[in-house]
């Protein structure tokens, strides 16, 4: 699949080529002059709006933000499919621009995640009853225009206990879950909560920082060391755990 995505793509790109009398390659002249020029550089909108035809079929597939999108890309149908990710964390009024320029639109959210945060931003409201101008995420709106398609296999969890309770209380059972076949045979629990008597003094707890310090180098000394990710609740004690263990070189 891979080597036929990559030979479709260099077909694109040399498909419909023009060359001149002197059999010089005139398509892609322009653009490949204005991206290498060293003076007067052109804005990257300026760029894409006055070539975005050859740019896209040298470069078909774009990862972007919606801010970018609205920020860089002309307003026209330039795309032929739009997927949003998480469009449950994405303000619909955001979104549209994004969608105005496809010709067609996956918006891919999860409705039980947090939705959109809008602290320290300034957002227009409207005193209007018109329902869409209520709806927060971009998925609350199009889950009244588009048809929904739930996905039902759950993989990213290799032990069925770190999904099983939300797959029960949130998702009404619908999972089908796909556990790692040595780790649902093992004995060890997926998840193990260890009690710290610690006291939370200037929003920080010196004895919770010591037990995170000692797990990270009980996991380092293993043979084959996991990737770890520690979470804390405020950034003070993120700063005093992030010390402790560069004290210890980790």
């Amino acid at each position: 699949s891979n080597q036929i995505l990559l030979q479709r793509a260099k077909e694109r790109t040399y498909e419909g080529v023009e060359f001149n009398r002197l059999n010089n390659m005139v398509t892609y002249r322009d653009l490949h002059h204005q991206v290498t020029k060293k003076r007067r550089i052109w804005p990257i909108r300026r760029v894409i709006n006055n070539y975005y035809q050859e740019l896209f079929n040298l470069v078909p597939c774009w990862l972007t933000s919606p801010e970018a999108v609205s920020a860089i890309f002309p307003m026209e149908s330039v795309f032929d499919l739009v997927i949003f990710d998480e469009a449950s964390q994405c303000f619909a009024e955001k979104g549209i621009p994004a969608i105005y320029r496809g010709k067609q639109v996956v918006i891919a959210g999860d409705d039980q995640q947090l939705k959109p945060n809008d602290l320290y931003r300034i957002r227009w409201e409207d005193e209007s009853e018109d329902k869409d101008l209520e709806v927060e995420s971009l998925l609350a709106l199009c889950r009244n225009y588009l048809m929904q398609v739930h996905l039902r296999g759950h993989y990213r969890s290799q032990s069925q206990e770190l999904i099983q309770f939300s797959n029960l209380h949130f998702y009404d059972g619908r999972l089908d879950m796909l556990p790692h076949f040595e780790v649902a045979n093992s004995n060890e629990p997926a998840i193990e909560y260890i009690k710290v008597d610690g006291v939370w003094e200037q929003q920080r707890n010196e004895a919770e920082a010591q037990e995170v310090l000692w797990q990270v180098k009980s996991l380092k000394r293993k043979k084959e060391p996991p990737s770890v990710g520690v979470v804390t609740f405020n950034a003070v004690q993120q700063a005093l755990i992030l010390d402790l263990l560069e004290e210890e070189g980790l």
